[in-house]
């Protein structure tokens, strides 16, 4: 898991053992024998409304998805993490979305509980992970009765011809197109796009300068806006996001590089 708050060194160190036990107890001999199925999804904006039943549990292969509650993310779900072992009969009493793609390892659940409790090894793994789980939720808990800023982070909507970026302002956010695109401007003059899932915004943050173009949404946008403070919470946690990000401003460079020699 990650949540929206600053570097939590005790956190880290619980979810880091939260995904070793359930590791463990997946590959444990009685449960690596399980059928399972791998499924992908673009985005999502309410997961257990899109599903057909809730006989599953699921283990995130890639991306993470966002737990919603009462109108505020309080954490994500990412690589190693399960979830739906609470779906059992009862309306959920949350929201699970993602702003992005993400895959899934879908297990039944009545199987697989079955075969993390039908020996002492697997089951003393198991038990061993719920109650480190138990720990991760309170440590969530304690976070966000901190004074976390619930409404910091998440999706703004903007109409064609909105101003999402202002040139020359100071970063204190970073953006991610949802739904729609915009387009990007340098003194006024266009000079690119910013398509569906695409990171924008981060490179001023990173070099703690000003915004050095202008970006106005040319369809009905959904933006994620993650300020400054979280975002930099996880490039420390989840160094993938890093990489994704440069591969996106690598893009970008080279996109404007052949701009610039196309108009020569």
């Amino acid at each position: 898991m990650f949540i929206e708050t600053d570097f939590n060194e005790a956190f880290e160190q619980i979810d880091d053992r939260c995904k070793e036990l359930l590791e463990q107890a997946l590959t444990n001999e009685n449960v690596s024998t399980l059928s399972y199925s791998d499924v992908s999804y673009e985005l999502v904006d309410d997961f257990y409304a899109s599903q057909p039943n809730h006989d599953s549990v699921y283990v995130v292969m890639e991306g993470a998805v966002a737990h919603d509650q009462e109108s505020a993310t309080l954490f994500h779900y990412d690589i190693g993490d399960i979830f739906g072992l609470d779906q059992i009969n009862n309306p959920s009493p949350y929201r699970l979305y993602s702003a992005g793609p993400f895959a899934l390892r879908r297990y039944n659940r009545a199987e697989l509980l079955n075969a993390l409790t039908s020996n002492t090894p697997v089951t003393r793994i198991w038990c061993e992970y719920l109650l480190e789980e138990c720990k991760r939720r309170t440590c969530i808990i304690s976070l966000v009765e901190q004074g976390v800023d619930k409404a910091s982070l998440g999706f703004v909507h903007y109409q064609v011809g909105d101003v999402i970026i202002e040139q020359d302002t100071e970063a204190d956010s970073v953006y991610s197109i949802v739904e729609g695109q915009a387009d990007v401007f340098v003194n006024d003059t266009k000079v690119g796009e910013v398509l569906e899932n695409e990171i924008f915004g981060a490179m001023a943050l990173l070099t703690n300068s000003l915004r050095t173009a202008k970006v106005v949404a040319s369809s009905t946008c959904m933006i994620l806006v993650v300020p400054k403070e979280q975002f930099e919470t996880l490039m420390k946690t989840h160094p993938h996001i890093c990489l994704n990000l440069m591969k996106s401003m690598a893009s970008q460079i080279v996109s404007l590089n052949e701009q610039v020699t196309s108009n020569e």
